[in-house]
């Protein structure tokens, strides 16, 4: 059996029999040729992934903007920088980091109100994302694969990577209990995001398809005990 990925919902689709649509979303499989790369856009993308200095690669990323202002590619690369290249020496501020937007989901009690719809406000509209959907060929996958890669991302640091939701002792933690440790937490973002009357119905399953389909590519595939865990909260994938 031949399986594709759906480029809007991820779910993955038999592709024999010539199929066009996805018996899930119902979207069409295919998606329109996205323009290709030229060899300057190239360079400049292989240059900012060499430089570990976001505020070095925010401003290469930004002159090439400039210079091709119909660069998806490059765009994309100053969406997830986000705001990285503003950290402060000595300081420590998770909200320069594009996922953690995401936290308001996880631990919206220590996010002052204001804040959290603000943060709410960016994950679906932004400068940099708006930009980006205005060069997609297909601005509903692209908004699929946008959130679903802050989700993977959110999932990596805040997570697996807390020894609060890992449980380490002295630093040390079993990463095979992880599918198992993480199951509630992210049952937890998923009954907020359920919940999010802020958020129109669309949004609200992108989203939650989106972590979802995160936590199965980052943990494995091992979801049996989130599916536990937010069935108990009553939590309705969709």
């Amino acid at each position: 059996m031949s399986e594709i990925a759906c480029p809007h919902c991820g779910k993955p689709v038999n592709a024999e029999g010539g199929i066009k649509f996805c018996p899930f979303c119902g979207k069409p499989l295919a998606t329109p040729p996205a323009q290709p790369v030229s060899d300057a856009e190239r360079d400049v993308l292989q240059k900012a992934e060499a430089t570990d200095d976001p505020v070095k690669k925010h401003r290469l990323l930004t002159e090439a903007m400039a210079a091709y202002p119909q660069s998806l590619p490059i765009a994309e690369e100053l969406l997830y920088l986000g705001r990285l290249h503003e950290r402060g020496r000595g300081t420590l501020d998770f909200s320069v980091i594009k996922c953690y937007l995401l936290d308001i989901y996880l631990e919206p009690d220590v996010i002052p109100p204001a804040k959290v719809n603000a943060m709410r406000a960016e994950l679906f509209s932004h400068p940099d994302l708006d930009r980006c959907l205005a060069l997609a060929p297909d601005a509903d996958a692209f908004l699929a694969r946008y959130l679903n890669r802050l989700c993977c991302q959110f999932i990596d640091l805040f997570l697996r990577g807390s020894s609060k939701y890992m449980r380490r002792i002295f630093g040390l933690g079993l990463d095979s209990r992880a599918p198992k440790l993480l199951a509630s937490p992210t049952a937890r973002m998923l009954a907020a995001m359920q919940g999010d009357a802020a958020l129109s119905q669309p949004q609200r399953d992108l989203l939650m398809r989106a972590l979802f389909d995160a936590f199965d590519t980052q943990l494995g595939g091992d979801t049996q005990w989130l599916m536990t865990e937010s069935a108990a909260l009553g939590v309705r994938l969709p």
